[in-house]
Parts: structure tokens; sequence; C-alpha cells
């Protein structure tokens, strides 16, 4: 409830923002085209066309605008046209220069504080005052990354779109005289960063896990062909045993004493094992490499 209360404040405060303002009231609109694209940094950028049912004569139309008005540019579709900016507290007024014969004008800026955000939650409100259009088109292009939330958009007669990258809502309208736009979005992604984060990292550990055991048991088997059957026998119990006595080791085995003496000087030469005469027989170790 408060939040709803929070987004009714500021649609009241954002009554008024834009206003079209004709010094001759015989000048009629056919089409009223604008384009709003919220950027990332949640600053509005807004292209405004005007198509006249005949061309007008020399004149000045102005538009008014809430916000720091930046980077703006008005054509009538053959040339730049010169105009005035004028601070009246919080808006801005365009005072638009337009020579006679002018049947289009077009006027692209960027302006502030359109966008407004509560608990991860942005809103976006304008109220148009329009001069009776026959026809006008509204699009509002979230950011790149950013869904509507709950389908909390006005007016209701509205259409969701994708230009395949953004997603868009367009109003289509007949003759309207004041429109209130409202619409509420989120950023998708951002809860899942993190989560993202980790499973990529996850994913790596494991590969680089795997790569490691692989070569681990590929350089073991490698290893375990480089030496014969018997070489192999004595070595497994070398391995779980550490020390053992050679005439022990030839019992267990069932190796004669030529054929134990042979595989004991082939294992000592690859530098596997160590041995110390005891008495008659030799006390085998066995040497980590």
């Amino acid at each position: 409830m408060m939040k709803r209360t929070f987004f009714v404040i500021l649609a009241l405060f954002s009554m008024l923002l834009l206003d079209i303002q004709i010094s001759e009231a015989s000048i009629l609109i056919n089409e009223y085209n604008i384009t709003f694209w919220i950027t990332s940094d949640m600053s509005v950028k807004e292209n405004v066309i005007f198509t006249f049912k005949e061309p007008i004569d020399k004149n000045v139309i102005n538009y008014l605008a809430v916000g720091d008005i930046t980077s703006l540019k008005v054509s009538n579709g053959e040339k730049f046209l010169d105009y005035t900016l004028t601070k009246i507290g919080s808006e801005t007024k365009i005072g638009i220069y337009v020579p006679e014969g002018t049947q289009k004008l077009e006027m692209n800026f960027t302006v502030e504080n359109l966008v407004f955000t509560k608990d991860s939650v942005y809103a976006f409100f304008v109220t148009l005052k329009t001069p009776l259009p026959e026809n006008m088109n509204i699009f509002v292009y979230l950011p790149a990354g950013y869904y509507l939330y709950r389908h909390a958009v006005y007016p209701e007669n509205y259409k969701i779109l994708t230009d395949g990258e953004k997603i868009y809502v367009h109003w289509s309208l007949s003759k309207p005289e004041n429109v209130a736009i409202n619409l509420k979005f989120y950023r998708t992604f951002q809860d899942y960063t993190f989560f993202v984060a980790f499973v990529t990292s996850l994913a790596f550990i494991v590969v680089i896990l795997y790569l490691v055991l692989y070569y681990r048991e590929k350089t073991k088997r490698a290893f375990e062909r480089s030496f014969s059957e018997d070489e192999r026998k004595v070595l497994q119990v070398l391995l779980k045993e550490k020390i053992i006595m050679q005439n022990k080791l030839e019992k267990q085995l069932g190796f004669s004493r030529a054929k134990m003496t042979r595989v004991v000087k082939k294992l000592e030469a690859k530098g596997l094992i160590e041995k110390e005469r005891v008495g008659r027989t030799n006390r085998l170790f066995y040497k980590k490499v």
C-alpha cells in the first residue's frame, strides 16, 4: 500500500510535464508521434514528430518539458531550426522558430527526472497536454535487460512489443487531449548475478578437476604399461608395505630367488626401490618418485 501511494504521489508531481503551444489556434496537427528511450542511467532520450495537416505560415511553436534539456536538435525535415530555451522553475520551454511552408517538425533531446525508483522498482511518469491531433502514437522503450513490473502500465489500451533487444510499450490514440503515461519496470537479472557467477565458477572448477584427474589417470596407466607383469606385482606389494624382506616377498609372490633377483635389479635400475643387505637376503624399500 505504501509503495502504491509513493507512485501515485510521483504521478501527481509529473503532471504537465510536456505541453505544446502553438501561437495560432488554426494550425492543426495530423500526426503526433513521441518516443521515449529510457537509458541504463535512467535518463530519457526523446524523439517528437509533428505532422501538420497543411503547411504552416511562419510561426513560433513552444514546447514545454520538465527537467534540464540537453543535446537538443530541431528539424523540419529539410534543415535544422533555430530555437530558444527558457528555464521556468523546474520546466524548460523550447521556443522553435518555424519557417513558412513547414509541414513536419522533429525534435530530439535528452531529459532527466522522468524515472523514479523505490525498492528496486523503477517508475516512468509523464503527462502530455496535446493540441488534439488526429492521431497520436506513443512509444516507451525500456533499457536492455529490463522487464515490465506486473504489467503495471497505464493507459490500458497498450501493446507490449520487442525489437529483439529491448521491450517497449506502444499506445495508438485518436484525438487525445491529455495523456498520462505510467509504467513500472525492473531489472530481471540483478538478483541472479551472484548465482550465475557461482555456477560459472563451479563449472570451471569441475572442468579443471576433471582434466587433472583425467591426465593423472592417463599418466598412471602409461607408467604402469612401462613395467612387466612381474614388476607390477612387486610394486603393488611395495606400495602397500613400503618396506619388506626380499625372501618374504619371494614366498608371497611365489617367485624363485633368481627371478626375484632379476625383478629387484630392474626396479632398482629404474630408481623405484632401494635394497639393504641383511644376512643372506635384502631389505627392500619403496622410493617415491
